[in-house]
């Protein structure tokens, strides 16, 4: 072989395995977002939660006379408060895509318990009641209109419930111990949240109508927190391990994995259809370097991406959501007043004369 072909032969092995090296960094380059800024809100206030139709759900809080209030916002009308709840504290944590609003609300001024809603445009403001005690919570909705938190029992314990039109509020029970909270509900009618054991500790739970609720452990601290399922049963949350938060995922055919997110403590906050996991994490002060607060979405085919939007901007963030089409819904929380944008994946677009 002359030597100008194996010179060939080499300049073109070595330009294929660059451009194989670029493909799988493409292939693996964090996802570009369009971002939406929804301005700012005063004082504690921040949004909890994005439906698939983009709308958002949350609060606003004035100390001036210890008053939250609760708002939507969507694209076409802008933030607004809800007004059936004029006049009242209240909170709102959560919308399905029919705009069904779920949160609580108490009376502005008095000492009066808190009472978990469900609220729209057509029917308007639903109490739903307790299970006997004072106060209840709701903070999730599914679209089904099946609503999912916590509520008073009459001897003064806190137990998880389900509520829906037809049966009204329903006791979820315990593990054994006094208390238990319903986090997130997906549209089979799954439950997650976590509960006390008879020993104190806490654990993750999942609740079907057939079986309970049942205890899906941790994956190897004392506790363990579900914040979120979704329609295939895919849970995530955070556990206590090694002195610190560490976020993880569950299966029922594969049981609970520490995702192995970076950082002293990380989360899982909440997970979408296609498997999108967002949370975040955060590493102290150490020596010269700065703590760092980062926002995070974890995908099974390439892990953990970080987002960028952390200790950059000077704030903390409480990633509150992620929808089903990739949209997130971030708070920074600023001094004295906290900023929320929405991030918008981009869909990329196929050159004019290429197939599809």
């Amino acid at each position: 072989m002359k030597r100008r072909t194996v010179k060939r032969l080499i300049s073109a092995a070595i330009i294929a395995a660059v451009l194989a090296i670029v493909l799988i960094f493409r292939s693996f380059a964090p996802p570009e977002y369009e971002i939406t800024d929804l301005g700012y809100i005063k004082g504690d206030g921040y949004a909890a939660a994005i439906n698939d139709e983009g709308h958002v759900v949350g609060w606003t809080y004035s100390a001036a006379d210890a008053r939250s209030t609760a708002f939507i916002w969507s694209p076409e009308k802008g933030r607004r408060s809800i007004p059936a709840l004029e006049g009242k504290k209240s909170r709102a944590y959560d919308m399905n895509d029919k705009g069904q609003v779920v949160g609580h609300f108490d009376e502005l001024g008095k000492k009066t318990p808190a009472r978990a809603f469900i609220w729209d445009e057509e029917t308007g403001i639903t109490e739903l009641g307790t299970l006997g005690g004072n106060s209840s919570f709701s903070h999730a909705v599914n679209n089904k209109g099946q609503v999912v938190g916590y509520a008073d029992t009459a001897n003064g314990q806190r137990h998880a419930f389900i509520w829906d039109k037809t049966k009204g509020m329903r006791d979820l029970g315990t593990l054994g111990g006094k208390s238990s909270r319903a986090q997130d509900i997906n549209e089979k009618g799954q439950v997650v949240g976590y509960s006390d054991l008879p020993n104190g500790q806490r654990h993750a739970f999942i609740w079907e109508q057939d079986t309970g609720m049942v205890d899906i452990g941790t994956p190897g601290g004392p506790s363990s927190w579900a914040t979120s399922i979704n329609s295939s049963g895919q849970v995530v949350g955070i556990s206590a391990k090694k002195g610190s938060e560490r976020g993880f995922t569950w299966e029922v055919n594969r049981g609970m994995t520490d995702l192995d997110l970076p950082g002293e403590a990380s989360w899982a906050g909440s997970i979408n259809d296609s498997g999108q996991i967002l949370g975040g994490y955060f590493t102290p002060k150490w020596l010269i370097f700065k703590e760092h607060y980062s926002l995070l979405l974890w995908e099974d085919n390439r892990g953990v991406v970080e987002l960028n939007l952390g200790s950059e901007n000077g704030s903390f963030i409480v990633a509150a959501d992620i929808n089903n089409k990739g949209q997130i819904v971030v708070t920074l929380l600023k001094s004295r007043q906290n900023q929320v944008i929405v991030l918008t994946p981009k869909i990329s677009r196929r050159p004019k004369n290429s197939k599809p």
